[in-house]
């Protein structure tokens, strides 16, 4: 049985199929780009009725379980579906490791696994392009993430604030785990992943495509 994987985010949508990653912007997607396939399992934190049509869509949802994973949250099924998926892909790859996932998208998200799949919770922030579109007098969507320490224009000032304001959270988030946990790996992801990467003090990996992965583990597990 052929199976699609679909990940619907706010800005791109991504899917696997036969071992292959294909990603669109959201802008750009259209029912034709996908193959034709039995079975279709989606993730969806974004606009459900980019699907509209596909009547075999199987949409998933967060589980309090699945496998070692034990969600934090007290109302599981809150918990963001690509965080969930992501975390159940990364204990699956990196067994035995507490994990920092931080997901650098849309939102900025940050989620702390123990090393026996128990979820401790986590931290949703805007990401990069909503901080420079937050107030309508300096909107950007300039993709630069320069960390000068003063600039001397309004332009350069929003946008070495931001950039300034984003890497802050996210080295504060990783030192004040890393002193609580002490052996920690880092999980990076999303569409800003590898440019956050590149300025980042710290050691981390890059898992571009957890959430697609999640998905195919979670579609095998309840075929």
């Amino acid at each position: 049985m052929s199976h699609l994987y679909i990940d619907i985010g706010n800005t791109a949508v991504k899917w696997l199929f036969d071992g292959e990653y294909h990603q669109v912007l959201t802008a750009d997607f259209s029912l034709a780009l996908l193959p034709k396939a039995q079975q279709v399992w989606v993730s969806c934190v974004g606009d459900k009725q980019l699907l509209n049509g596909l009547d075999e869509a199987i949409f998933v949802k967060s589980q309090a379980e699945f496998s070692n994973f034990r969600s934090a949250y007290k109302a599981p099924e809150n918990l963001g579906v690509d965080r969930f998926l992501a975390m159940i892909s990364a204990i699956e790859q990196l067994p035995n490791q507490t994990l920092l996932m931080i997901d650098a998208g849309s939102a900025l998200t940050f989620d702390l696994v123990l090393k026996s799949g128990e979820h401790q919770g986590g931290l949703i922030m805007p990401g990069l392009g909503v901080l420079r579109r937050s107030f309508t007098q300096f909107e950007s969507h300039s993709k630069n993430l320069t960390l000068a320490l003063l600039a001397n224009n309004t332009e350069d000032a929003w946008a070495f604030g931001t950039a300034n304001m984003l890497m802050g959270a996210i080295n504060t988030q990783i030192d004040k785990h890393l002193q609580q946990q002490g052996d920690l790996k880092i999980i990076l992801t999303g569409g800003d992943a590898k440019m956050i990467a590149y300025r980042l003090a710290y050691s981390v990996e890059i898992k571009e495509n957890l959430v697609l992965d999640g998905l195919a583990l979670y579609a095998q597990s309840c075929n």
